[in-house]
């Protein structure tokens, strides 16, 4: 990563880790202060001991970074109302137009034009993956009269649960 990503990424980071009148949600712990994998675990384990969940599923999103849609990113921003400023700046300098090479035996390899996803190894991009996958998991625990989640995740790895009516 470039002397100017990381520069950016310093101060844009706390801009956007804040800057949405929308909380994150409260069911996703990774990238999040505060939270852990053990925050999801002892949750999972509450919840299988109570026999809240007669159905789990464990998800696991394969390369999940690489499958961000920019688009419905910016789309996302936008919803979360995140600040116009930040959102002009994020975009076309950090997603859009991002060129990458492979160097293989010490030789770079044709230039090729990034068309999707979020680059790893910022501290930025984990910030704005949780706020892509927001409205799924919104949309997971949307059940109002539920008093378990039906989803936990961990950055991209997620557990769905389902209780079947007992009649």
């Amino acid at each position: 990563m470039c002397l100017f990503h990381k520069l950016f990424d310093a101060l844009i980071l706390p801009i956007v880790s804040t800057s949405a009148k929308i909380p994150y949600s409260g069911v996703q712990a990774g990238f999040r202060s505060g939270y852990s994998i053990l925050t999801n675990i002892l949750t999972l384990y509450h919840l299988i001991q109570a026999n809240i969940g007669s159905h789990i599923v464990f998800l696991d999103f394969a390369a999940a970074f690489d499958k961000v849609g920019l688009l419905y990113l910016e789309k996302e921003l936008k919803a979360q109302n995140i600040n116009p400023l930040v959102l002009w700046l994020i975009h076309p300098l950090m997603l859009q137009d991002t060129i990458f090479s492979l160097m293989v035996n010490g030789c770079p390899s044709i230039k090729q034009n990034c068309t999707g996803g979020v680059l790893q190894g910022s501290p930025l991009y984990p910030i704005l993956f949780n706020r892509f996958i927001k409205s799924l998991l919104q949309s997971l625990n949307r059940e109002p009269r539920r008093t378990f989640p039906s989803a936990l995740f961990f950055a991209d790895d997620g557990v769905l649960f389902h209780q079947l009516n007992k009649y």
